[in-house]
């Protein structure tokens, strides 16, 4: 072969390699991109196993050019932690909580009676909704790419004595509970008409169990029947608060994936994302039997008292989170909720 045939070779090798990537398309021969994924739930939870799950998915579907690689139950350290390293890029992946000391703007999601149901709750956290814009958005600035939320479920409130005035919010429950150093938890919590506190999650069931506290909010029925079911006597299914989780990844490290293996990693994102919602509903009813079954008493709270719980709240509590979020930002949160 002439030095001529051999440079329109090479020219050809280097001419179909850039139409690879510039089509999204990886060569079987380049390095697979490995992606470090940290978790914070124990393996047996479905948070988890949707990694897993979308894990096999992607690997199979870009045919190994993108590897998961998952480190469930707080391996690579608490959600705080992760969330930073992510910014810097030494982890690449997480399905964290959003620690809202980067950006209050995180909470939002968090705000009280965002929505009554698991279908409006989907409808408020996915894309196209002002609050997923805004977590969206607050997290682009801090080089952070959201994927998606995941629905972990509505949380109650868990008790080792019967709370009085039970469907009326304001109204004193005669119980003083442990409420996350959030505003939105401690405000919910106190207009709802408990008396608070915010001694640290690891010590709340002990704190339960000697009486420091009568109770807690923060957990779903699953999360009570798992972790408290031995100190709490009654549980108040109020579904004000929900529970959530984000799959996130860094900026950078998701600017280096091709187009099409993005479209991979997103749809197989969306699918456990949307799964979650209604996972959580059934969830919820199904630990709210095995609390029953264990001798919890549930405090159901009827439909017109909840949406009169829940108006309470909107006018009540909103109105001092405004400081936290600003008015602009509620007002226009609560104008898509109508």
């Amino acid at each position: 072969m002439s030095g001529r045939s051999k440079a329109f070779c090479i020219l050809g090798v280097f001419v179909l390699a850039a139409v690879l990537f510039s089509a999204g398309i990886t060569p079987s021969y380049a390095k697979p991109i490995t992606l470090k994924v940290a978790g914070i739930s124990a393996p047996e939870y479905r948070g988890t196993k949707s990694l897993y799950t979308i894990k096999e998915v992607v690997e199979k579907e870009t045919e190994g050019r993108i590897v998961l690689d998952i480190f469930p139950a707080s391996q690579l350290g608490d959600y705080t932690q992760v969330f930073e390293e992510i910014r810097r890029g030494t982890i690449e992946m997480g399905l964290i909580f959003l620690p809202s000391q980067f950006d209050l703007m995180l909470e939002v999601g968090s705000l009280p009676f965002l929505a009554e149901t698991g279908e409006g709750m989907q409808e408020q956290l996915s894309p196209g909704s002002v609050v997923y814009d805004i977590i969206e958005k607050s997290l682009d600035k801090l080089g952070v790419n959201l994927l998606r939320i995941y629905g972990d479920g509505f949380v109650g409130v868990g008790l080792a004595k019967e709370p009085t005035n039970v469907l009326k919010a304001g109204m004193p429950k005669d119980a003083m509970i442990r409420v996350a150093p959030l505003a939105v938890y401690k405000e919910t919590a106190e207009d709802l008409g408990f008396r608070t506190t915010s001694i640290p999650y690891a010590d709340t069931y002990s704190a339960i169990q000697t009486g420091v506290c009568d109770g807690w909010i923060g957990g779903s029925s699953q999360i009570n029947y798992l972790s408290f079911r031995d100190v709490i006597k009654f549980y108040v299914p109020y579904n004000c608060l929900f529970d959530q989780t984000a799959y996130i990844v860094g900026k950078k490290v998701w600017d280096r994936i091709s187009e099409a293996d993005q479209k991979v990693i997103l749809k197989a994102v969306n699918e456990q994302a949307d799964k979650s919602f209604a996972d959580s509903k059934a969830e919820d009813v199904e630990f709210q039997q095995k609390l029953a079954d264990f001798g919890v008493k549930i405090i159901p709270i009827p439909d017109k008292e909840m949406a009169e719980i829940a108006e309470t709240i909107r006018n009540t509590t909103w109105a001092k989170l405004e400081k936290t979020y600003g008015k602009e930002t509620l007002e226009k949160i609560k104008e898509s909720l109508k």
